[in-house]
């Protein structure tokens, strides 16, 4: 291929909201139109401007994907490409050389990516284990802000605006779903991604959504025995932190490190 060739357009992925592309070392998000459906369309453009508003308030940070560009109307944002993936993804890959304490320090950067989002006033509001992308120093990424949403942010001339979506059954937090997520729902989404950080599936992985709500809504969790980071899990469930940076105390306390 001649160097002065431009790169091709490889499509990723098509998600609820947005298209994701590669095109060299980027990675290009645009929103997903749908010419026969007009009002599922103006919900993705909406989705799409938001998570362009969030790459604008948390700026460069080293736990957060890299933003390079932001379209003019917000119509797209381009990324970094990180060829190592997703973390849920990487962990099945190269399972056989996953240490515990590669597990701890992923869990205390996903910690610490999400005390800087809130610190922003930003709820992230769809939280996964593949949410966060693996970059070259085997650190961790948070990403993907299309459902979240965010408080005003006068400095940069931005009214907020309530989240665009909400969780999987296995990381949704108990609640009025008509409701706007808020940083307790972030923190119990979280609880769920350290599980399926340590134990390798999600919370109920098998069972139906509905029997998955049930269980959570009647406060029943999954058997944590013998895993990983298990005070800490079972706290974001039961809410006994106001906060990821009361979650960062206890890992501290845990002797546990970056």
């Amino acid at each position: 291929m001649s160097s002065s060739t431009p790169p091709q357009r490889e499509l990723l992925m098509v998600g609820m909201s947005s298209k994701t592309y590669r095109i060299g070392d980027i990675v290009r998000k645009e929103c997903h139109v749908l010419v026969d459906d007009i009002g599922i369309t103006e919900e993705n453009v909406k989705a799409c401007k938001a998570e362009a508003d969030v790459y604008r308030i948390l700026g460069s940070h080293p736990l957060i994907a890299e933003c390079l560009s932001i379209g003019p109307e917000n119509e797209y944002v381009e990324l970094k490409y990180y060829p190592n993936g997703n973390l849920k993804d990487y962990i099945h890959m190269n399972l056989a050389n996953i240490t515990e304490s590669d597990l701890k320090r992923w869990a205390h950067q996903m910690i610490k990516s999400v005390e800087y989002i809130h610190s922003k006033g930003v709820r992230h509001s769809d939280f996964r284990l593949d949410q966060w992308l693996v970059d070259a120093g085997l650190n961790t990424r948070l990403s993907d802000f299309n459902a979240s949403g965010f408080d005003d942010q006068p400095d940069l001339g931005l009214k907020g605006t309530r989240a665009q979506g909400f969780e999987i059954p296995s990381h949704c937090l108990p609640r009025d779903l008509e409701a706007d997520n808020t940083v307790e729902s972030d923190l119990f989404a979280l609880g769920s991604t350290l599980y399926e950080l340590v134990a390798g599936h999600t919370p109920y992985e098998g069972l139906s959504d509905e029997l998955v709500e049930s269980l959570f809504e009647e406060k029943k969790y999954p058997s944590m025995e013998g895993l990983l980071l298990n005070d800490i899990i079972m706290g974001c469930w039961k809410r006994k932190y106001p906060s990821a940076k009361d979650i960062l105390h206890k890992m501290c306390g845990s002797r546990i490190t970056s």
